[in-house]
């Protein structure tokens, strides 16, 4: 029995990972060679942290970029999405 329980509490500790990430915006400025990411994190849906430095501005900011091409966002969550990390990345020239 403590066997069965391990495995699902294993499996579901596993699964509770997951990554989503999608496009924000586009613009018609050429594909750089350029990136820059920041990142903060949620706790609880509520608490955060680094919430002030992780946008698009601070992004470009770190990867040295005046033409923005695209931005991508991507969200990661872990133990059944009670921790959950967001990471913007500015790609351009």
């Amino acid at each position: 029995m403590k066997k069965l329980f391990y495995a699902i509490a294993c499996c579901a500790l596993f699964a509770s990972c997951c990554t989503v990430s999608h496009p924000i915006c586009a613009t018609s400025n050429p594909v750089g060679t350029r990136y820059g990411e920041t990142s903060s994190y949620v706790y609880l849906g509520v608490f955060g942290s680094n919430g002030n430095d992780c946008g698009i501005e601070q992004s470009a900011k770190k990867g040295n970029i005046t033409k923005i091409s695209h931005v991508d966002m991507r969200d990661k969550a872990y133990f059944f999405g009670i921790v959950k990390k967001r990471t913007i990345t500015v790609y351009g020239e």
